[in-house]
């Protein structure tokens, strides 16, 4: 055994943590040269703590749940950091011209990816969760070759990152609507049409009610707080404060039966209008780069390694699904909507499914396997590893064949 079992668990964990955090610097500097998304880096720190069975067997339980812990962090950092990019009102006004390739593009995706998980033999809840993880794409990913190359200021940049942007909330809530029908689904034979109706209404209602408090909180006391806190909290306190406030909004949303992700993502949608001094507060960025590599050391942790064997086939299925379902269900109405020359770079950047996509499968997998099964997991996350380390190259050199123009 590499470590030994009378090893206490507090000793054990900064060990872990420590050499965890050492390895996601030094890969995250080796993915960057490779350019390469860091998080493939942190997914294999994961699935190489998961092989190693000395370790596996030392992790469990106490260390195990700390892990456990320090992902749960690291899902409302990540989350509530795509909100608080993100401005309702920007977006809003950019509806029109986004909305028929949003509309397409999520529905398309996910009948490709519910489809082609049926075909590769899965049952009716984990093909409805690869269908759901399928729709959404990755802004960290889809970004920085439209931002090399000096274009993402222009009109097929700005349409770009309001899909994407658009992408992933979609996917929140449509996760959110996954995960409130999964106890209806398990408890029966099929699809009770009347029942999921029912919980559907019920979701929704909730989902309003917990909006509109958002809605209230962003218009009438955020703006004072941020007001307060830019002219009385220094750094880091004033972003501590803040960050305390997301996680206590991220904890209702998962009181009143959505998950974290989800009141994380309304937490920073609500600070998104916060003056650039908090948002863009260096503490924050800090805390970031901290917790959310556990998320995806997480998801490595979480697969079983026997499991990538007999996930490759499934993977494969579910690969080709992603990419034709993004690439087709974006290419074809942006010929219509899209500037000219720009379908085809625009359809390459939605094809990597990354943080929303694994947060998505990550979050339904608590329901036990016969809602995600150990090969669809390893599935997914090899859909994020290929989509995430291919694509950037693709689109860069995409974007310098193309017409965009600054």
């Amino acid at each position: 055994m590499l470590i030994e079992a009378s090893a206490t668990p507090d000793a054990l964990l900064v060990l872990l943590v420590g050499a965890a955090i050492l390895l996601a610097v030094a890969l995250r500097h080796a993915c960057e040269w490779l350019k390469i998304p860091p998080l493939v880096g942190y997914i294999l720190i994961g699935i190489g703590l998961s092989s190693l069975d000395g370790i596996a067997y030392s992790l469990r339980p106490p260390v195990l749940s700390a892990f456990e812990l320090l992902a749960a962090l690291g899902l409302v950092a990540l989350l509530f950091r795509v909100g608080l990019g993100s401005d309702p009102r920007r977006l809003l006004g950019k509806l029109p011209s986004a909305s028929l390739i949003w509309i397409v593009s999520v529905a398309f995706s996910g009948l490709v990816g519910y489809f082609a998980a049926r075909w590769a033999g899965f049952e009716l809840l984990p093909a409805l969760v690869a269908g759901t993880a399928l729709t959404a794409t990755s802004i960290g990913v889809s970004m920085p070759p439209w931002q090399d190359a000096g274009v993402l200021r222009s009109d097929s940049g700005s349409l770009v990152l309001d899909i994407a942007e658009l992408d992933d909330i979609s996917g929140v809530v449509l996760m959110a609507l996954l995960l409130s029908l999964i106890p209806t689904l398990t408890a029966g034979a099929g699809i009770e049409w009347g029942e999921a109706a029912r919980v559907g209404l019920q979701l929704l209602a909730s989902l309003t009610l917990f909006t509109a408090g958002c809605w209230l909180f962003a218009h009438w006391l955020e703006p004072p707080l941020a007001r307060f806190l830019a002219a009385r909290e220094r750094s880091p306190a004033r972003m501590l404060i803040v960050m305390a406030i997301g996680s206590l909004i991220a904890s209702l949303a998962g009181l009143m039966g959505f998950s974290l992700a989800v009141g994380a993502l309304f937490a920073g949608l609500v600070f998104s209008k916060a003056p650039r001094r908090i948002r863009q507060d260096r503490a924050y960025m800090v805390l970031y780069d901290f917790l959310t590599p556990f998320f995806f050391i997480g998801i490595g942790l979480k697969l079983e390694p026997a499991a990538l064997g007999g996930a490759l086939e499934a993977g494969i299925v579910l690969l080709v699904a992603a990419v034709a379902g993004k690439l087709i269900g974006t290419v074809l109405p942006a010929l219509w909507a899209a500037p000219q020359g720009s379908a085809l770079p625009i359809g390459l950047s939605m094809v990597p499914r990354a943080e929303i996509a694994m947060v998505i499968v990550d979050q339904a997998g608590r329901y036990g396997t016969a809602v995600v099964p150990p090969e669809l997991y390893g599935a997914m996350t090899l859909v994020t590893l290929a989509t995430c380390a291919a694509t950037p190259a693709i689109v860069a050199r995409q974007l310098a064949r193309s017409s965009i123009r600054r």
